[in-house]
């Protein structure tokens, strides 16, 4: 028997492979059940309309035609309103998360030196020309 961080990992794994093999899939189906919701909400409220207003089909599809076109427009408008608020969080998170990677890569910079201190020179040596040598191959099979 599997235990069960093991089978909870498993399940992740599995799901993120799916997520990745099937992306294209998901999307889709998303935006399917999306677009009939909207089909949906849309007959629903021309239906609404007609037994309300008593109106033809067409009268109430130019209604709903209009009202939807105001509940965009509002929406647009309350985003339009809430930009700069969002804008400004973005720019501090984005700062925060330029401070915490130069903190970083100060950290990995200062142990990669105290790492090539405690080499002696032989280990040094072979660092160098390991180096030379993959630098040297990935120029000839790129070139």
């Amino acid at each position: 028997m599997i235990p069960l961080a093991n089978r909870k990992i498993l399940g992740r794994f599995v799901l993120f492979g799916m997520v990745v093999a099937l992306y294209d899939v998901i999307l889709h189906a998303v935006l399917v059940f999306l677009h009939l919701a909207f089909e949906w909400f849309e007959l629903g409220l021309e239906e609404i309309i007609e037994h309300f207003f008593h109106t033809t089909r067409q009268q109430s599809q130019i209604i709903v035609f209009y009202l939807l076109w105001f509940m965009a427009l509002c929406v647009l408008y309350r985003l339009w309103r809430a930009l700069p608020r969002i804008v400004n969080g973005f720019k501090a998170q984005l700062n925060q998360l330029k401070a915490q990677f130069l903190d970083a890569c100060s950290e990995c910079k200062s142990s990669i030196k105290n790492y090539w201190r405690e080499q002696s020179l032989t280990q040094k040596a072979k660092w160098v020309a390991s180096l030379s040598l993959s630098l040297y191959g990935l120029t000839f099979f790129a070139f």
